[in-house]
């Protein structure tokens, strides 16, 4: 089904009453499935049907009697902008064609192209990646076995030697304006294999640009230094 079809079409009863048109879908929080209808009677007054109530959807939407106090779900990403996991703009979202496998249409210059659901991380804008995303499964870590050390009847000499002082960071003292304290690792200068983003799919940093100091401060504020320290540090170009 696809979402274009949908908004701007009549609703009837199992009998062939009007009941009104649609003027919003609304989709399940993962995009995958119709949470409702957001429809309006020929007065103009708004009603809600829940996924539950269509019954078939074609030249019209067939539903029943049962109704939603309030709309749920979230509403289609349409006219959102999408980007690939580079920062390169595709375009934007047109349609949505719910299926087993979700697509989205993106069309850039008047061309058209499907993207699935399962390449694409949807926020303010929506990122596309090449390849699908996995969710990985966390597994506990394996537990070693206790290896009691033998007793020793002669105890170990005290070393003579007194323990190194660490070694005082280079670093300058950096003051809630300046972002050097969050360069513990010496990211300045290195390069980003691959691109960061925050929870809303906007680009923090883009793959091939240096780290900077004004790129630390933002990965801070997004809650992203670790993913870029991490990425940094073993990926250097």
């Amino acid at each position: 089904m696809h979402l274009s079809t949908v908004v701007g079409t009549i609703i009837l009863s199992p009998e062939g009453e009007k009941l009104g048109y649609v003027t919003e879908a609304r989709l399940t929080r993962d995009l995958s499935a119709l949470s409702c209808l957001v429809a309006a009677s020929d007065e103009e007054e708004e009603f809600y049907l829940p996924a539950r109530a269509i019954l078939a959807v074609k030249d019209a939407v067939i539903a029943g009697k049962a109704r939603s106090a309030a709309a749920t779900g979230v509403p289609a990403p349409m006219g959102r902008a999408v980007f690939s996991e580079k920062g390169e703009y595709l375009g934007v979202v047109t349609d949505m064609r719910l299926a087993e496998v979700p697509l989205f249409t993106v069309t850039k210059e008047e061309t058209p192209s499907e993207i699935p659901l399962s390449r694409a991380n949807v926020g303010e804008s929506i990122i596309v990646f090449e390849k699908e995303r996995k969710k990985r499964a966390v597994r506990p870590p394996k537990k070693s076995p206790a290896i009691s050390a033998p007793k020793s009847e002669t105890p170990e000499p005290k070393s003579e030697t007194p323990d190194p002082k660490p070694e005082k960071s280079e670093e300058p003292q950096a003051s809630a304006a300046h972002p050097a304290r969050f360069n513990r690792y010496n990211l300045l200068g290195r390069r980003v294999k691959k691109s960061v983003f925050d929870e809303y799919g906007a680009p923090v940093a883009l793959a091939g640009e240096r780290v900077t100091p004004e790129m630390l401060e933002a990965a801070r504020r997004r809650n992203r230094l670790l993913a870029l320290t991490v990425n940094t540090l073993t990926n250097v170009l």
